[in-house]
C-alpha cells in the first residue's frame, strides 16, 4: 500500500475503529433503500432491436451523526445493467467500460466525513461529481448521454464514473462552492496520483454554475500531459429550463495528438404535470475523422414522481442513430 493510499484511509480506519458502544448509542438516519429500474427496448440502425436495461441501480444509504462536529455519511450502489444487456460495439451500458459483460458493477462505495469546515469524500467507486455538477444541464436523456464512457456516443472527454476518488469539497457560501479531489486508478504507473481535479461550482435560485479544470498524468508523456477545463451554465425559467456546456481538452504529448473541443446546449420543458420533453445538441471536433455531432430529442409521460414512459431518438453526424422507448420506475 502506497503513502498516499495510507494517508487517504487514516480517517476511515479512525472511523471503523471506534467502540461499538459510541457508533451505536450515535443516532442514525438510516439505512435508506433505493433504486431505478429503466428498461425497455433499443434500436440502433445497422442492429437488431433488443430489450435493454437503460438503468438498473440498487442500493443504501445513510448518516451517523457522531457528534456536534461530525457526520458520516455511507452509500452503496450496485449497478445491475451490464449483468442485464448484451453490449457490442455499437452500444453501451454503464460499467461496460471496466468490467466483464454480464459482471455486476459496484457504481458507488464511499464515505464522507461532515463537519462545519466541509467535507472529506472517502471513494473507492463513485459517480463523477465533476460530470454532475458542470455538465449537469446537457445531461437529461435516458441512452444519449455523451460522457466518455458512451462508446461511440461520446461527444465529450469527461468520464461520468470515478473510481479511487478522495476529495474534500468546502462549506457552501452564498451559492459558492468549492471541490478539489485526487483519482489513483493506476496503481503500478509510478504516480501517486493519477488525476488532479478542482472546481467552483454556483447553484442558487434559477442559476447554476461550474467551472473546473483537470490534470491527467497517462502513459503517452511526462507528467500532467492532458489537461481539460470545463464550463457549464443553466437557468430554470420556470416552464422551461436552458443549459449549456463547453469543454476544451489540450494535450501536451508530443508522441499523440489527443486535443479536441467539444460543446453543447439543451433545452428542458415541462409542460404539464404529465409531460415533460428535452431537446439536445452538441458537437466535438476530435482530430482526423474521429469528430462527430450528435441531435437528441426525448418525450417524458410522468404517471406519478416515481414512474414514467419515454420516447428518446438521437441522430449523429459520424456513428449509428438509435431510438429509445420503455419505463422508468423508482423506488
Amino acid at each position: 500500500m502506497t503513502t498516499a493510499t495510507r494517508l487517504a484511509l487514516a480517517p476511515l480506519a479512525l472511523f471503523l475503529t471506534m467502540p461499538a458502544q459510541a457508533v451505536a448509542d450515535a443516532p442514525h438516519a438510516g439505512p435508506h433503500f433505493s433504486g431505478t429500474l429503466s428498461g425497455g427496448v433499443l434500436d440502433v440502425d445497422d442492429r437488431d432491436s433488443d430489450l435493454w436495461a437503460f438503468k438498473a441501480e440498487a442500493g443504501v444509504d445513510g448518516l451517523y451523526r457522531v457528534n456536534d462536529d461530525l457526520r458520516i455519511r455511507y452509500e452503496l450502489v450496485g449497478d445491475f445493467a451490464n449483468a442485464i444487456n448484451s453490449v457490442d460495439a455499437q452500444t453501451w451500458t454503464p460499467g461496460a467500460h471496466a468490467q466483464e459483460e454480464g459482471e455486476i458493477y459496484v457504481r458507488t462505495a464511499r464515505v464522507f466525513l461532515l463537519t462545519d469546515y466541509g467535507s472529506l469524500g472517502l471513494q473507492p467507486r463513485a459517480p463523477s461529481g465533476f460530470w454532475g455538477q458542470i455538465y449537469r444541464n446537457i445531461d437529461t436523456f435516458e441512452y444519449n448521454r455523451l460522457h466518455k464512457q458512451t462508446g461511440q456516443n461520446a461527444i465529450f472527454g469527461q468520464s461520468e464514473q470515478g473510481t479511487d476518488v478522495l476529495s474534500y469539497g468546502s462549506p457552501k457560501f452564498h451559492g459558492f462552492r468549492f471541490i478539489a479531489a485526487a483519482l489513483t486508478p493506476d496503481n503500478h504507473n509510478g504516480e501517486e496520483l493519477d488525476v488532479v481535479t478542482g472546481r467552483l461550482v454556483y447553484d442558487q435560485g434559477p442559476l447554476n454554475a461550474g467551472i473546473g479544470h483537470t490534470r491527467i498524468d497517462t502513459p503517452a508523456g511526462d507528467g500532467y500531459d492532458l489537461t481539460r477545463t470545463s464550463f457549464g451554465l443553466g437557468y430554470d425559467f420556470g416552464m422551461i429550463r436552458l443549459g449549456g456546456v463547453y469543454e476544451h481538452n489540450d494535450d501536451r504529448a508530443d508522441s499523440t495528438n489527443r486535443g479536441f473541443d467539444a460543446w453543447g446546449v439543451n433545452a428542458s420543458a415541462r409542460f404539464t404535470d404529465a409531460w415533460s420533453a428535452s431537446l439536445g445538441y452538441a458537437e466535438n471536433d476530435n482530430p482526423g475523422d474521429a469528430d462527430n455531432s450528435n441531435v437528441t430529442g426525448i418525450v417524458r409521460h410522468h404517471f406519478n414522481d416515481r414512474v414514467y414512459a419515454f420516447l428518446e431518438a438521437a441522430s449523429y453526424q459520424n456513428s449509428d442513430d438509435n431510438l429509445a422507448t420503455g419505463i422508468s420506475v423508482s423506488f
